[in-house]
This record gives C-alpha cells, sequence and structure tokens, in this order.
C-alpha cells in the first residue's frame, strides 16, 4: 500500500483571487492594493471515502489520499465565506456567510438548489455569518457568531456564539429565539485580540463548529484575529445539551501557533475520519497584501481521559494521511533546506535568495526581471548525503491582477537534486515543466535518492506573472 501523506499548509488547486470579497468585506477600493489567493474557513465532511472541503472564496474541492485535491462543481461557485455544511434525513444542506439562503442537494458534491431562507421565528428573514449546524438524530440546530451588548464590562466590541433549533420539515425555520451558548472573556487571554493577545478589551469570538461525541456536544471556536499569528480555536463542551451547559475546557486552546512558516490556526471545523481518528482543519495567516489573505492546514485531534479535546502538535512538516497506518504522525523527514544560505542565478532588489529558505510567510526570493532562466540551489553541507522523500514548495504570483486580466496559473519549473557534494552532477527529482497543476503551494512526495542538494529551475509563469518563492522544502533524512 502506497504510504501517502500531507503537509501544511494544504496543497490545494486554483485557489482563486480573495481580493473580490475582502475589498468589499474591509469596504476599500480593491485597488488600493495588491491582488492575490486566498483560501480560508474550511468546513469538511468525510463522506464515502472523500473529504469534500467547503472554504471561503470558492467551492468546493475533493480527496481522497491528500496529494491529490480536485476542484468540483456543486453548482454554486462560493458563499463569501464560512459556509455551512450538514447531512440531515439523507439530504445536505449548505448556508454562507451572511446569507440567508439555505440549499439542498443529494451529495455533499451536489448540485446544489435553493430551498429556502433562513428566517427566524417572527417570520423574518436572517443573514447569519459563520454559521454552523448540528443534525443531532431527528432534530437540527444552527449556530453562528454576533454582536452583544457588554453588559456594563469594560470592553471596546465583543461577539459570543448563538445557538437556535430549526425546524426539521422546513430546516431555514429557526423553532425559537436564539440563546447564547459562550462568549467573549477578557480573563481568558487567548480570546484576545493582538498579535500578543495584548488587548483585553477587545474580544472577536468567531467560527463556530458544533460536533457530538458520544453524549457530549463540542463547540469549536476561534478568538483574536485572523489577521493575526495568535488567532487561535478554543473549545467549550456541555453535557446536557446542545444548546445548553457550555463550559470552556482545560486544555484550551485547542490550536494556536505564532511562529513558523504555518501561523495562525484558527476558524476551522473537527472532522471524524476513517479508523475512528478526529481531524482539526484550520486557517493559517498569510497576510501580505491584505489581513484576510490565508491557507489552510490540517492536524490529529486526541481525546484525553476526561474528554476533552487536544492537539498533540501543530505541523509543517509531512505526516501521514488518514486512513494510513500511524495517521497524523511525523514521518520522520526534516527540511533538508531551511536556513541552508541558497545561491540563485539572480535576484529583484530586496529579494535575496536567502529569503526562500527562512520560514516567514512575509518575504520571498524573486529573480531579476531580466534572468532566461532563473534558478536557486541549495547544498545540504558538507559530504553526507540525504534521501529527499518530499518537496514542497511556496510561491507569490506577483504582478497578479484579475481586474487587468493578469491571472495567476501553474508555474513551470524543474526540481533536480545532486548526487556529488561538489553539486556538479545532476538528476530530475520532480519535472513540472509542463505546468499541469496550479498549485501555490505545491507539495510533491519523492522517491527518496541519495542527494547533497537541490536546484530548482524556473522554466515558465502565467503572462504578467513573477515568480515569488516564499519556501523551498526538501523534506527527507540520512
Amino acid at each position: 500500500m502506497n504510504r501517502f501523506t500531507y503537509c501544511n499548509p494544504l496543497s490545494i488547486p486554483d485557489i482563486p483571487s480573495g481580493r473580490f470579497l475582502d475589498a468589499e468585506q474591509t469596504n476599500r477600493d480593491p485597488r488600493e492594493f495588491a491582488d492575490y489567493r486566498s483560501i480560508s474557513d474550511p468546513s469538511v465532511v468525510y463522506h464515502d471515502g472523500k473529504w469534500i472541503l467547503f472554504p471561503s472564496y470558492s467551492l468546493a474541492y475533493v480527496t481522497e489520499d491528500f496529494m491529490n485535491w480536485e476542484k468540483v462543481d456543486i453548482g454554486i461557485s462560493h458563499l463569501r465565506y464560512s459556509p455551512a455544511v450538514t447531512e440531515f434525513r439523507g439530504k445536505w444542506y449548505l448556508n454562507g456567510h451572511t446569507l440567508s439562503e439555505l440549499y439542498v442537494a443529494d451529495l455533499p458534491t451536489g448540485p446544489f438548489q435553493l430551498l429556502g431562507h433562513m428566517t427566524a421565528v417572527d417570520g423574518k428573514r436572517v443573514y447569519p455569518p459563520d454559521g454552523c449546524f448540528l443534525a443531532d438524530g431527528d432534530r437540527l440546530y444552527f449556530y453562528y457568531h454576533s454582536c452583544v451588548d457588554p453588559k456594563g464590562e469594560d470592553v471596546e466590541y465583543m461577539t459570543a456564539t448563538l445557538g437556535v433549533e430549526m425546524d426539521p420539515e422546513k430546516p431555514w425555520q429557526m423553532l425559537t429565539e436564539p440563546v447564547e451558548i459562550n462568549r467573549f472573556e477578557p480573563e481568558k487571554v487567548w480570546q484576545r485580540m493582538g498579535a500578543h493577545n495584548q488587548n483585553k478589551r477587545m474580544g472577536w469570538i468567531e467560527g463556530q463548529w458544533v460536533k457530538k461525541i458520544g453524549k457530549r456536544y463540542y463547540l469549536l471556536y476561534s478568538g483574536s484575529g485572523t489577521e493575526l499569528p495568535s488567532y487561535a480555536n478554543g473549545v467549550c463542551y456541555s453535557d446536557e445539551g446542545p444548546l445548553t451547559g457550555f463550559r470552556d475546557q482545560v486544555r484550551n486552546p485547542l490550536t494556536r501557533k505564532t511562529n513558523g512558516l504555518v501561523r495562525g490556526a484558527g476558524h476551522g471545523c473537527l472532522v471524524d475520519g476513517p479508523d475512528d481518528s478526529l481531524w482539526v482543519f484550520y486557517t493559517n495567516i498569510f497576510c501580505y497584501n491584505h489581513l484576510y489573505e490565508r491557507r489552510i492546514s490540517m492536524d490529529r485531534v486526541l481525546v484525553d481521559e476526561n474528554g476533552e479535546l487536544y492537539c498533540p502538535d501543530l505541523t509543517e512538516n509531512p505526516r501521514f494521511a488518514p486512513g494510513q497506518e500511524n495517521a497524523g504522525e511525523d514521518t520522520g523527514w526534516m527540511d533538508l533546506a531551511q536556513f541552508q544560505r541558497p545561491t540563485a542565478t539572480s535576484h529583484a532588489c530586496g529579494r535575496d535568495a536567502i529569503y526562500a529558505s527562512e520560514d516567514s510567510i512575509l518575504s520571498w526570493w524573486q529573480p531579476a526581471s531580466e534572468d532566461p532562466e532563473p534558478a536557486i540551489t541549495f547544498s545540504f553541507g558538507g559530504a553526507s548525503h540525504y534521501h529527499i522523500h518530499a518537496l514542497r514548495l511556496i510561491w507569490r504570483d506577483i504582478g497578479m491582477e484579475a481586474l487587468n486580466g493578469v491571472m495567476p496559473g501553474p508555474f513551470r519549473y524543474l526540481a533536480e537534486y545532486a548526487i556529488d557534494p561538489a553539486l556538479t552532477e545532476w538528476r530530475t527529482l520532480v519535472d513540472a515543466s509542463g505546468g499541469e497543476k496550479d498549485l501555490c503551494v505545491d507539495y510533491r512526495e519523492c522517491d527518496g535518492p541519495n542527494a547533497y542538494g537541490v536546484r530548482l529551475r524556473i522554466l515558465g509563469a502565467p503572462d504578467g506573472i513573477t515568480p515569488g518563492l516564499v519556501s523551498l522544502s526538501a523534506f527527507g533524512n540520512q
């Protein structure tokens, strides 16, 4: 059996421009900032051996092995942000951020059709942000975040989670008034705004996802801010019911990561996988052009002896994929290229080769515009060789401008490995010269050849686009 792996951020194809939504959301002229790609706020289901991803900006993506994702047409191009998806009574339901429309399909891959409009108990339409459903037997519940009255607390603003039961015969119809499940609590430092959670007067609870495990109800929610490395997920749970008795678990936050290439670990979902495994998908920051520029990652979740959820590790090196033996565990492959001081055929001003080997998503190597065949070379150091098992490239699309027709697409390249310490003889590691896949995070497994170094030769890019290499990671061991 093939041992499939995954690596964060996830290698998802055809990630679209995020500016068309983000400019509207932040009330800005799109031309005030450079164009960029974005994908975030994942809602994921595991169905019939397939993982279906419903993210912000673009719907939807399917994989069976986490090495190959496919963009599929579900009848809806996007639902703004934070799609809410669930299976209930043999049908699949879908709603989007601040949208009243509720869609239905026979399969999670669609085609989805309009069923009705989310409606309050008084008959008025509602437009809930960051919604999620919980199908609990023959009953259906809906949760979302809302700004709330601070009730005398010394805060500038705060939000809370609201929950409500829906009519199972008319799943767009609320049966009662929503009730408050939890709210921002300034004494819980991880919930505060700020890169260091320094602002105790601001709290933005969002990204709700509710899951039942056994008889316990778990609410996953995020705090801090989506543009910050402190963006995190926490969990509260109830043993009383889906709308009452929730309390924060001791192990909070569930996911929080403030350094490395994968920074920020907020707004996501909890998903059952094969072999009774549990996984969390979450949003990472990638914020250079805009505060909503983001990517998606995932990791294994376990349940402790007290029924609390915890993540053994938040990762950015290869892990065994769901369905594999030791799923979620470390492969033992290390980044052989990181901080190895690469050399390049050229670089644009201020975009030196070293930036492709560090651990920041805000810097990158960019070849000079007159370089006919840019290349960057990494030595693994010394006379020792290593086995390369995987390669990950993280790109930026410099010059992307959808409003002017400059669209992103596949980068064409050849990755090679050196078979001698002097780096004079090279063999092919990955041949992407045909440019078949559009992957701004490009993760590929390799055959484990003995190598003393690695070289990337850039052979082409979409018209009007200059490649920026945020990171080259050659994962392996001795």
